[in-house]
């Protein structure tokens, strides 16, 4: 589906087959399953021409949440039972878009289909919208707030970002510092190159720490004290602050890349989700 936002992105681009290697990895994103007692709708739609998996306790709040996976990996069915925790807890519906993934689709095919989704549900969502993602998929929430804003239709009401990748030029000092193995620099360069295939590290829209910040909405920011991409996290509070943007900003002592979806029994991952929780039913005040 072609819309507004799509005249101010870059072209869509020829990409490359995934090596079997990459298939393996991928094929290891099995579904979660979801706990009945929260009482919550999960199915399958089609919106603005993007397949999305939708999990639903009410209209509280939308949350358009893009998965990680380095741009290359990741199934919203593997969030199932992360984000079933989030809409029941905030009577929100969450959407997350099988967006394109590389090396087969690379930048900005995966942005293309974000953008696309955003759009729609902007235009036809009366509540508060919520745009939320973790690692690269937090990196793509950010890309879409720069959008949004550079576009001049309807900001999101909140962001929400977990282990945000938002530096593709990987130049932090945390990646030699972090003692989480998680997502180290090596996998982060060969992530990056599948993603852009040519295309600049230095692109906004590719790495949204550097895009405009004043035009963001309120933001919750949520990162491991031990991962490499704290650097990243640290940065983009720094700008919001400095753009005068609200924005909290949680550093959890010990806790590696995406700790809540890795053990979500963890106090500390039960208490990120609830912190999330508290976010989105801000927006709907």
């Amino acid at each position: 589906m072609q819309t507004t936002l799509h005249g101010t992105l870059p072209a869509e681009r020829a990409g490359a087959p995934a090596p079997p290697e990459l298939l393996a990895r991928r094929a290891q994103f099995a579904a979660t399953e979801i706990n009945p007692a929260l009482g919550v709708m999960a199915g399958d739609a089609d919106l603005a021409g993007v397949s999305c998996r939708t999990i639903s306790a009410g209209d509280r709040a939308t949350v358009l949440y893009l998965h990680g996976g380095g741009y290359r990996m990741g199934t919203p069915e593997a969030y199932d039972a992360h984000l079933a925790r989030l809409a029941a807890g905030a009577e929100a519906t969450v959407v997350v878009p099988r967006y394109r993934l590389a090396p087969e689709h690379p930048f900005p095919a995966g942005l293309r289909d974000a953008v696309a989704l955003y759009e729609e549900l902007a235009a036809t969502t009366a509540g508060p919208l919520v745009v939320a993602g973790d690692s690269a998929g937090a990196g793509l929430a950010a890309s879409v707030a720069a959008v949004a804003d550079t576009g001049g239709i309807r900001a999101p009401d909140g962001l929400m970002l977990l282990s945000p990748w938002l530096d593709l030029r990987c130049s932090s000092p945390f990646y030699g510092t972090a003692t989480d193995a998680f997502f180290p620099l090596a996998t982060a360069a060969s992530a990056r190159e599948d993603y852009l295939q040519g295309a600049r590290a230095d692109d906004p829209l590719v790495s949204p720490l550097l895009a405009g910040h004043a035009g963001f909405p309120p933001t919750l920011i949520q990162v491991g004290a031990a991962e490499a991409l704290l650097g990243d996290a640290l940065d983009l509070a720094r700008s919001l602050a400095g753009a005068n943007i609200t924005c909290t900003l949680e550093v959890i002592a010990d806790r590696g890349h995406t700790w809540p979806l890795i053990h979500p029994d963890h106090d500390a991952s039960v208490a990120a989700v609830e912190s999330c929780v508290r976010f989105v039913r801000s927006t709907a005040r």
